[in-house]
């Protein structure tokens, strides 16, 4: 290497200010461009819902319970909390990139033996007894100034910054997250509710069903019509059917119970159960979506910070081997009488510079670059791991949508069906062409089919809930190639930022 090499490039660096981070490269998504089809996909929408949550749940009353939920709901609050710490911690990082000045005022009375001097206690200079005898006197000063600021030259407190920058970002990118994981919370509980709700109204049904048939076979046993056996058969029926009741009401009460913490209050007296809970209270997504609508999840989002403040870090670690250049100033006043503090003559400042440079530290830079470089590396894999789980959240319930539409078609035919088994059952069993468990077991097959297809349309209406959060809060158009433009600044100290 040429001797003049390395001085022209630290001058270079003094003058221009360099940064020692590494440039950034974000890493290509690991997963495919589009997500697999699985057969008996719908045609794409003519219109997509938009990422609102208001244009995705349309029930009035589900759209209540999350407005309540997202101003009370104390999971969201932390998060809310924790964005606000992050972008103030962003503030004081970058605070440090300006020279602090701060005022200062003395006043004191000393003795020094002759021909002796002393440190002051400002920044003005050392305090001198120039004379052969000892002498008593006081001390006055007022003085503005900045002590061992560091100028940036190699970048080490932007790059400290730029980091708090990015994790400030990605703590606005989590509250998002937390805010649609609620929203999809409040939903699927809301949804959960009415389901088991429906399902009592069928347990409740099948009770009153079961209960008019024990008393007709009761009635019969003691008429000598039919054995002991049946009549005993046809009350563990009744007795079975009284446990599915009580087990509904205690998964309502529990439902109830789990929906007031997610929305931080007890439910409102208004609240009431839609009369068909399964019918269309979601807005469905169009099928045919590329992945790259991965980028504008939150997770994502934040996982692509944190990987940009790893970088950052990298910078600051390689500013540790150069040197460290601070400058320390001050003026005001200083006299050895109040009177006259102010007057004339009385002015002093005080200017200088000072470097340190790493000579011998056993290794510790090294290291500190290593873990740096380490923490990058974790930091790249946390990134594609949570593009990869992303990817799989939106292929399953993508999947599931695909094949649950002819599911419920089938089950509804199922119930359609058993439904006819029962009637035509208990016209033979009122006219004596068959016995009582032959109605008995059409009957429990009728309530069977019901509650599987009341489960079905239940999965049916999550799934929708968690592709609605899968794909990042809903999907538009529009924004499906804006989304993941505007990440390089870093966010505001007081404005939220926007995603």
């Amino acid at each position: 290497m040429k001797p003049w090499i390395l001085p022209a490039s630290l001058a270079g660096c003094l003058l221009a200010g360099c940064t020692m981070e590494p440039a950034y490269q974000r890493p290509a998504m690991p997963v495919p461009n589009d997500y697999p089809s699985h057969g008996a996909a719908t045609e794409t929408a003519a219109q997509a819902p938009a990422p609102d949550w208001h244009a995705f749940f349309k029930d009035p009353a589900l759209q209540r319970l999350i407005d309540i939920a997202l101003e009370n709901n104390r999971d969201l609050r932390m998060a809310a909390a924790n964005m606000a710490e992050a972008r103030a911690s962003y503030g004081v990082a970058r605070a440090s990139l300006f020279p602090p000045i701060d005022l200062q005022g003395y006043a004191g009375r000393q003795r020094l033996p002759g021909m002796t001097q002393q440190p002051a206690n400002g920044l003005l200079g050392p305090i001198q007894n120039p004379r052969d005898n000892a002498t008593t006197f006081n001390t006055y000063q007022v003085q503005a100034g900045m002590t061992n600021y560091e100028l940036d030259f190699f970048g080490r407190q932007r790059a400290t910054a730029h980091e708090s920058g990015k994790l400030a970002e990605a703590s606005a990118a989590d509250y998002q997250a937390a805010r649609i994981a609620l929203i999809g919370e409040v939903a699927n509980a809301y949804l959960t509710l009415n389901a088991d709700r429906a399902l009592l109204q069928l347990a409740q049904q099948t009770l009153d069903a079961q209960q008019q048939h024990a008393n007709v076979m009761q009635k019969a046993y003691r008429d000598g019509g039919v054995s002991e056996f049946d009549m005993r058969r046809s009350q563990t029926q009744v007795n079975t059917a009284q446990v599915d009741v009580e087990d509904m009401r205690t998964r309502i009460a529990k439902d109830i119970n789990g929906l007031a913490v997610l929305i931080g209050q007890p439910l409102p007296p208004s609240y009431a159960m839609p009369s068909l809970w399964q019918a269309p209270l979601l807005t469905d997504v169009p099928a045919g979506l590329p992945s790259s609508l991965l980028d504008r999840r939150p997770d994502i989002l934040a996982a692509e910070d944190r990987l940009r403040a790893a970088n950052a870090d990298i910078g600051r670690a390689r500013a540790a081997f150069f040197p460290n250049i601070a400058l320390t100033a001050a003026l005001g006043v200083l006299s050895s009488g109040l009177s006259n503090l102010f007057s004339a003559g009385s002015a002093a400042w005080n200017a200088g510079a000072s470097a340190t440079m790493p000579l011998l530290d056993w290794g510790r830079n090294k290291n500190e670059l290593s873990a740096s470089k380490a923490r990058y590396s974790g930091a790249t894999a946390a990134y594609e791991g949570t593009v990869q789980q992303a990817f799989r959240e939106v292929a399953d319930a993508l999947a599931v949508r695909d094949h649950i539409v002819p599911e419920l078609k089938a089950q509804q035919a199922l119930v359609d069906q058993s439904q006819h088994v029962y009637a035509i059952s208990q016209v033979r069993f009122q006219e004596g062409l068959d016995d009582y468990i032959a109605t008995q077991d059409a009957q429990r097959s009728l309530y069977a089919a019901q509650q599987k297809l009341v489960s079905l349309q239940l999965d049916q209406a999550v799934n929708q809930v968690n592709l609605y959060k899968a794909l990042g809060g809903g999907w538009d158009p529009a924004q499906a190639t804006t989304a993941s433009l505007g990440r390089a600044a870093a966010p505001s100290a007081t404005a939220p930022a926007t995603r």
